[in-house]
């Protein structure tokens, strides 16, 4: 809260409160667009004007004018004349940080002065303190004239605007010199254009037409001394986006240097001079919509005929919808068509309106289900799906509706699948950069868009419409998109496939979870700097418990597979990622079509012991999965059902959906899951093999799960099940020492006796012909 903010608020409600033409403003002491409208409506009662509104527009203008033709004056030391409109100026100026003296009064004497003297000075203008039209305009708006560096304000931004005020102010105006390249700069950059283009201030609108493309210049180094105002303002448009440039007026090898990576990145043709495309790329989103296009986007299906004609006119890509009804939405067998007619496609998802109110994280969880379901549906093979956010969104915004909608979207999207954005320029980059989207469709046609003015096309951009085209063959529209090449198009169908919900929450849980511990190992001030390798076994000794920790199972699985480490940082480690954990959500509460905690365990305990090299041998890994169920089983049997036939008894129960007795179809299923992951994590290197290796299996279904466990595992072979468990039955082997432990085996079945070679050979028989047959 400022106090001088405050007392300006205090002023114009006390003042014309009792008018009116005056809405009180909130006296709150914080500077923002209402007490900046009310300095406004301030002014134009003083100027008698009766129709208020809070717009400096031409009426307010022209009666300034008039009132103060040659702006308002510093009053001298002796002169006693009051102003309510000096106060205005003084209120105006503490709203903008710049002090006039201790209280608001009606005079201009020396400390109002030196505040706008001051605020001239970093408007770029300097001068006397005479407040003319331009600057009362400027003091009136809700325009910084400071470096914003904490929201990404940039000096050589910020000393292109003092320069544009300084010199060309006639045709654009004061604009703000807060180093952030916005509207009003664009806007600003494009008049200049128009300037040198010979328009005049009346006719330099700001907006990029016909007329403007019609007189640009091609310039090159050849020719540049003909055109060093426009070298100057090329380089401008250079720095503003990022392209580090002198700015000055010289066509320098840096300058080319410059240029020619800003045609390479934007997809124009690499020419390293300053023509058309150029020109329209660095001054609007869209560019010059005449290019070539590679790709395009069409809600009309993709008809043969329609086919033949993208064909025709040099079109290779196409994006369709996979959802908004039998007209929008891909049609049965026109992937196919288009596959087979020599085109690939992207499929993009559209079902929110333009109404912000449906962005939110409900609707994201809902739609991340919803494009994957339609997806597998139609056929479409791993890639990026392009959720659309098609309106005009402003950057606050994106904090309240646009992330929490990825974050829904990427909770339930099936793993086969990546996020991706279609936005605006700003939105489409916030979004990649909190790494809610891997790749941007960026809709750059909405020049409009406060999203698109004055910023940089996304790092990750993969596709960017730039031209809508009404009729396009008489029959259809058109949308021209170009295309970077970071993400292959699809070019090939895929059977139909189911979504996996419980499946795709428990992946993206997994890639979340890591990312959020990998933070904690790659930052080199942390004391777990490089420890990255303990992340998956930490996420795994978070979900086994309690289930399979401290006393269950009579304490063998702090025997088994003890939370150590080769020293008390990896211990430390292993902790903080298991804290991490427990700040997402709860993930097994999410998930009851399969086991978690069973599956984690059997895990650790591949991860301790290790994976038998003899697919007919057991290791000491497999101790804590498939064979302990077998033996679990086998107590069952034992207390419950010993008189009756063992083979039969276990057709009825093992890999039992409802009760398997220790051995129902998740445990099955969780002794195959633990063991693929390690392998495939086994298999990897990268610090994120844990969730890479969690996509892979679990992108599969099951069924085929358990049949993958027992190729890899034992060959498909039941000798070697049969084999294995043998072996391990009557006890177990450590080295050269054999049959050591039966007691720990006989606690862990719950059993008075462990099996004999023939009951061995029976639950390894049945528990064969299961995976085989499931």
């Amino acid at each position: 809260m400022d106090k001088m903010v405050l007392e300006t608020q205090k002023w114009l409600n006390n003042t014309y409160g009792k008018d009116s033409r005056y809405t009180r403003v909130e006296e709150n002491g914080h500077t923002g667009r209402n007490t900046i409208n009310g300095l406004i409506i301030a002014l134009q009662i003083e100027l008698g004007i009766q129709e208020t509104a809070p717009n400096f527009g031409a009426g307010t203008t022209r009666k300034f004018n008039e009132r103060y033709p040659n702006g308002v004056k510093q009053q001298s030391d002796g002169d006693k004349k009051t102003s309510n409109v000096y106060s205005i100026i003084q209120g105006s100026l503490w709203c903008k940080g710049y002090s006039t003296g201790n209280h608001i009064t009606q005079n201009f004497y020396d400390g109002t002065g030196k505040a706008i003297k001051g605020i001239k000075k970093d408007m770029g203008i300097g001068g006397d303190s005479t407040v003319t039209v331009d600057v009362m305009k400027a003091l009136l708006s809700m325009q910084q004239f400071v470096l914003l560096k904490n929201y990404g304000g940039k000096e050589i931004v910020r000393s292109i605007q003092q320069t544009i005020n300084q010199k060309h102010r006639n045709y654009t105006g004061i604009i703000p010199c807060d180093g952030l390249y916005g509207r009003e700069m664009n806007t600003a950059l494009i008049k200049i254009l128009q300037s040198l283009e010979g328009f005049s201030v009346e006719e330099a609108t700001g907006y990029f037409g016909n007329g403007t493309k019609s007189r640009l210049k091609k310039i090159n180094s050849s020719n540049v001394t003909s055109y060093e105002e426009w070298v100057w303002l090329a380089k401008a448009a250079l720095n503003c986006i990022g392209y580090n440039c002198v700015q000055n007026y010289l066509w320098d090898e840096k300058f080319e240097t410059q240029l020619s990576s800003f045609q390479k990145e934007y997809k124009i043709s690499n020419t390293k001079i300053l023509d058309t495309d150029t020109w329209m790329e660095l001054l609007t989103s869209k560019g010059n919509p005449n290019r070539k296009a590679q790709a395009c986007d069409t809600r009309f299906e993709v008809t043969a005929q329609l086919l033949n004609k993208l064909k025709t006119d040099g079109y290779e890509i196409v994006g369709r919808y996979l959802t908004g009804g039998s007209f929008k939405e891909i049609r049965e067998g026109e992937l196919n068509r288009i596959v087979s007619g020599g085109l690939k496609y992207f499929p993009i998802f559209q079902e929110n309106g333009r109404d912000i109110s449906e962005y939110t994280y409900l609707n994201g969880l809902e739609h991340g289900k919803k494009a994957s379901e339609a997806a597998l549906a139609k056929g479409v093979p791993t890639t990026v799906i392009y959720f659309a956010v098609d309106m005009d969104v402003y950057d606050y915004q994106v904090d309240t509706h646009i992330i929490p909608y990825f974050k829904g979207i990427n909770e339930t999207i099936d793993p086969r699948y990546s996020v991706g954005i279609y936005s605006s320029r700003n939105v489409c980059t916030r979004i990649a950069e909190i790494g809610y989207s891997v790749s941007s469709f960026v809709s750059d046609m909405s020049t409009g868009f406060s999203g698109n003015l004055g910023f940089p096309i996304p790092k990750n951009w993969n596709y960017d419409q730039f031209h809508e085209i009404q009729g396009y063959g008489g029959s259809w529209d058109l949308d021209k998109v170009a295309y970077s090449g970071r993400v292959e198009p699809c070019n090939k169908v895929l059977p139909k496939e189911e979504y996996r919900a419980e499946e795709a929450t428990f992946i993206n849980w997994v890639k979340v979870t890591e990312k959020d511990c990998l933070k904690n190992f790659n930052n080199v001030m942390q004391p777990w700097y490089g420890y990255s390798f303990v992340t998956g076994r930490a996420i795994l000794e978070y979900l086994r418990k309690p289930t399979y920790w401290e006393d269950s199972y009579i304490g063998l699985w702090k025997i088994y597979t003890p939370e150590t480490g080769i020293d008390e940082k990896e211990v430390a480690a292993r902790g903080i990622c298991q804290t991490t954990c427990e700040k997402q959500p709860q993930i097994k509460e999410s998930v009851k079509s399969f086991e978690i905690e069973h599956m984690s365990a059997t895990a650790l305990g591949y991860i301790h012991w290790g994976i038998s090299d003899n697919k007919g041998d057991y290791s000491l890994g497999d101790l804590g999965g498939w064979t302990l169920d077998l033996l679990q089983i086998f107590g069952s049997y034992t207390r419950e059902a010993k008189n009756q036939d063992l083979g039969s008894w276990l057709k009825n129960n093992l890999g039992n959906n409802v009760d398997g007795k220790g051995f129902g179809y998740t445990d099955v299923l969780a002794d195959a899951e633990g063991f693929l992951l390690v392998k495939e994590m086994n298999s990897r290197k990268s610090e994120t093999r844990f969730s890479e290796s969690v996509s892979k299996i679990y992108a599969l279904e099951k069924n085929k799960r358990i049949k993958m466990f027992y190729k890899e595992r034992f060959n498909s072979s039941k000798n070697n099940v049969i084999s294995s468990f043998q072996k391990l039955a009557d006890g177990i082997d450590i080295g050269t020492k054999e049959n050591i432990d039966k007691e720990m085996l006989l606690k862990a079945a719950n059993s008075d006796t462990l099996p004999t070679k023939e009951e061995a050979k029976t639950l390894a028989s049945v528990y064969a012909d299961f995976m085989e047959n499931c």
